[in-house]
């Protein structure tokens, strides 16, 4: 799996949507990193290699898994 570091200006992205669309905003952000600019976010979760615990909260979009996968996003610019 490619995986891209998020720039600033895509962070701040993230971040500036987030409230108003968090699955909008995520899948972006995770397009960006995955190099997968027109999968969807149900796609880019599997792509991930979330394990499947994670994958399920993301896809029920459980607000808790949504926050974290922001937050680590954010922090990291990277998933791994």
């Amino acid at each position: 799996m490619t995986e891209r570091a998020l720039r600033k200006r895509d962070v701040e992205a993230l971040l500036a949507g987030y409230d108003d669309d968090p699955v909008g905003a995520l899948t972006i952000a995770l397009r960006r990193v995955l190099d997968r600019h027109e999968a969807s976010f149900a796609e880019l979760v599997v792509i991930a290699g979330f394990d499947e615990s994670r994958q399920r909260a993301l896809l029920a979009h459980d607000v808790g898994a949504l926050d974290a996968l922001a937050a680590e996003l954010n922090e990291r610019r990277r998933l791994h």
